[in-house]
């Protein structure tokens, strides 16, 4: 709804601080964290980039001791994830792959650092073949128009990979490559001379008829091709940064006989090679997956392989290997790319299978770069009362419990990151008993459900089954708190808990056979009085399950075949308020299910009453790509609302920074909520929300007022562009604290060279609205 400029300066004036620079917090323990592509910048002193594991471009301002978000690629068309992130353009430009598997939104990207924007996509020319992907890409410097797209996707049930050669910015793409045209050898990699657009190298890899790639090079923008090299494959490529013909090339995997691991160097852009001598030691794949030089020094060289770490400090003259024998998650282990740091020179960011480290001490020192963002699995779930602050969070199969009341965490049942197998592991916090959490699993033949009464320390088999037991809710009555309701896929199941022991299970009948059993809710006045979700059905019992009656008043728009219940909550502070989160909205009892009404429209996944105050009532919406049938589409909101759901305000995916999310959890103090979802490639993360003032404005509402920072990130100054006049700028550091004033006149440069590094909130009030923009300052 279109809302005036006067409505903006009211609700600005209302703006509690902590909700103007409300934003997401990482809560996820930062010896987990993974990043990829980590990259110095090469213009300002202690800025890295980097990528997580699905869709954000991440920075640290100081060194990499703290981090946040700067870009995330939005889902508004389809799942995507950003890939092989580099740094170009003298530093001022990222570039990436957008990777939408099987879709047309398939993309190479650049985002410009200093306005925040993407600037130009390049989109693949073949988006219509079958699970199209880019693998690889290169684009040139100095022309940002000419650039080589490798590709791959399945024609007639053959896998194939066709390259694209691009002299006008992605206008019109030219045919350079072909698999089935070159004895069906496919590749590893591909690269553009930085000084001649025209010089192309294809970095190929084995044909199924046993044909080894070699090496393609082309002086003619892919026209013609000739092969150097030949009888192995290759991966790396760098180019020297002061002689663009001193080149060198690493081979790439090789699990054949006759495949043997070198670095080739060229001295004369590419026309002859020689073999780089260098003592290997072997491991399994044997494959250099990045060379670079360091930028200020190219005398310096690392070279990234499976098990070791090698570098020169005499442009390849002599070379000293760092060997690892074994596998060891917690250490070096196959190397990815490096990033020499330009202003302090004996520092090297590495980015591994695993984790990213900082090399320091000619690479004799290894330390492991932590950060938050973590690649969560499973669910998220939260224990809050009076005394006691809980939230457990999924990983690697396992999950990590972590008291925010002392700030410390316990790990359980994680596996290493090398092994793949194991399911995502579903942690189930009883809300009524602190401590007490369920999990479940499986062991051929059989699945389980576990317990604990110690948040996971020990644990109790709560029952076993030839079955799929599959977690979808816990509910225990506060009457007798030894009983705790399980709902596991198609059953439902009361377990006496009064042993730990000796537990016993029981199995109660459901309405509805061969149905999920979605949610259960037992009574907190009544133990005996249990409420189901199955299909779009309520269902109610006075008789602990024996038999069961559906409720329908109120709920006559919900249809088994389009809709589902999600979840059932019942009010702490009313117990005969009930509500319910469902594909089509939010619907409240207020006779604990009898009847019901209407409250939002909004799909949802989880909802919750505050535990502290009567009206407040907060829901979220979790990510849905629209195939889980009848699950409609859906991106990561919450909604929330003071007075029992009249009206509501909403905290947007772009305001949560689009995280891929299928879990969350509430946790309730006074007057606020800390909403928590389990991400994909954030880790744990927390909104924390007021329900005493309006946090949230229409995005309509700025369709016309946008505001831009530039430089941004900035060391000493920065200026503002405004479609309106700008009349006022405030600053403002994290705490909500207001630090600068400025009367702004035409084409003003702000100087803030006197504040420290670090993340900062720019107020700026223009003739039509108020605006906030977030700004990074960096030396």
């Amino acid at each position: 709804m279109k809302r005036t400029a006067t409505i903006l300066m009211i609700l600005f004036c209302i703006l509690v601080f902590q909700n103007v620079f409300a934003q997401v917090e990482f809560e996820g323990n930062t010896s987990f964290g993974q990043l990829f592509d980590v990259t110095y910048s090469e213009t300002q002193q202690d800025i890295i980039y980097a990528r997580t594991v699905t869709n954000h471009i991440v920075t640290s301002t100081d060194g990499g001791a703290t981090w946040g978000i700067l870009y995330s690629q939005p889902f508004d068309d389809t799942y995507s994830r950003i890939k092989d992130l580099k740094l170009m353009n003298n530093g001022s430009t990222l570039s990436f792959i957008i990777h939408a598997e099987g879709t047309v939104f398939n993309a190479i990207a650049l985002y410009d650092i200093d306005t925040a924007t993407i600037t130009r996509t390049y989109s693949t020319p073949n988006s219509t073949e079958v699970d199209i992907i880019i693998q690889s890409y290169d684009i040139l410097d100095s022309n940002n128009d000419i650039a080589i797209m490798h590709t791959t996707f399945i024609n007639t049930g053959e896998f194939t990979t066709e390259v694209f050669y691009t002299f006008d910015g992605g206008k019109r793409w030219g045919s350079i490559y072909l698999n089935t045209d070159h004895d069906n050898v496919h590749l590893n990699n591909v690269a553009i001379s930085p000084t001649n657009g025209d010089k192309l190298f294809l970095m190929r890899a084995i044909g199924p008829s046993s044909v080894f790639g070699g090496l393609f090079f082309s002086t003619d923008g892919g026209q013609t091709w000739e092969q150097k090299i030949p009888g192995n494959v290759y991966r790396s490529i760098a180019f020297n940064p002061s002689n663009a013909d001193d080149i060198l090339l690493g081979t790439g995997r090789g699990f054949f006989a006759t495949h043997v691991e070198n670095l080739y160097r060229s001295l004369d852009g590419g026309d002859s090679w020689n073999i780089v001598p260098i003592t290997w030691t072997s491991l399994s794949s044997n494959s250099i997956d990045a060379i670079e030089f360091n930028p200020t020094n190219t005398n310096e060289i690392i070279l990234l392989e499976e098990n070791e770490i090698v570098i020169s400090s005499d442009n390849g003259a002599t070379w000293q290997n760092y060997v690892r024998t074994a596998i060891d998650t917690e250490d070096y282990y196959n190397g990815l790319t490096a990033s020499y740091n330009p202003f302090e020179l004996d520092k090297i960011i590495i980015s591994t299978n695993f984790y990213p480290f900082l090399l320091e001490n000619g690479g004799a020192t290894i330390t492991k770069l932590e950060n938050p963002f973590i690649n969560t699995t499973g669910t998220i779930a939260s224990f809050t009362s009076d005394t006691e602050n809980h939230i457990y969070y999924g990983l690697r199969s396992g999950y990590i419990h972590k008291n925010l009341q002392t700030n410390t965490e316990e790990e359980y049942g994680l596996r290493s990151l090398n092994q793949n197998s194991g399911s995502p592991a579903k942690v189930f916090a009883d809300p009524v008993v602190v401590g007490r959490v369920f999990t479940d699993g499986s062991s051929f033949p059989n699945s389980y459900i576990l317990v604990s009464n110690d948040h996971g320390a020990n644990v109790s088999l709560a029952k076993s089954a030839p079955f799929i037991l599959n977690l979808t809710d816990v509910s225990t009555p506060v009457t007798n708190p030894n009983i705790s309701w399980v709902s596991a896929g198609l059953d439902l199941f009361k377990i006496d808990l009064t042993d730990m022991e000796n537990i016993v299970d029981t199995y109660v009948p459901v309405p509805l056979g061969g149905e999920l059993v979605n949610a259960v809710q037992v009574d907190s006045e009544e133990a005996t009085n249990v409420y189901i979700a199955q299909s779009a059905n309520f269902y109610k019992s006075s008789d602990e399950g024996a038999t069961w009656e559906i409720s329908t008043i109120g709920l006559e728009d919900l249809d088994s075949r389009n809709d589902r219940i999600l979840n059932i909550e019942q009010n702490p502070l009313n117990p005969n308020q009930l509500m319910i989160a469902t594909t089509n909205g939010i619907y409240l009892s207020e006779n604990k299910g009898d009847t019901w009404n209407f409250i939002s429209s909004e799909f949802t996944n989880n909802i919750a009453f505050s535990t502290i105050n009567q009206d407040y009532i907060v829901a979220t919406t979790h990510y849905s790509d629209g195939f889980d049938i009848p699950l409609p589409v859906g991106r990561p909101k919450i909604i929330f609302s003071s007075d029992m759901g009249a009206t509501w305000e909403e905290i947007s995916t772009e305001m949560l920074d689009h995280p891929f999310t299928e879990t969350s959890t509430f946790s309730f103090s006074d007057q606020e909520v800390n909403v928590y979802f389990g991400v994909q490639d954030l880790g744990p993360i927390k909104y924390n929300i007021s329900f005493t003032t309006l946090s949230v404005v229409d995005p309509d509402l700025l369709e016309n007022n946008t505001v831009d920072l530039f430089p941004n990130p900035t060391k000493d100054s920065f200026s503002v562009r405004s479609r309106n006049s700008i009349e006022e700028i405030s600053i403002y550091n994290m705490n909500g604290q207001q630090i600068r004033e400025v009367r702004y006149t035409t084409n003003q440069e702000i100087n803030i060279s006197d504040l420290a590094n670090g993340i900062y909130i720019v107020k700026v009030k223009t003739s039509e609205a108020i605006l906030f923009k977030r700004m990074i300052k960096a030396n």
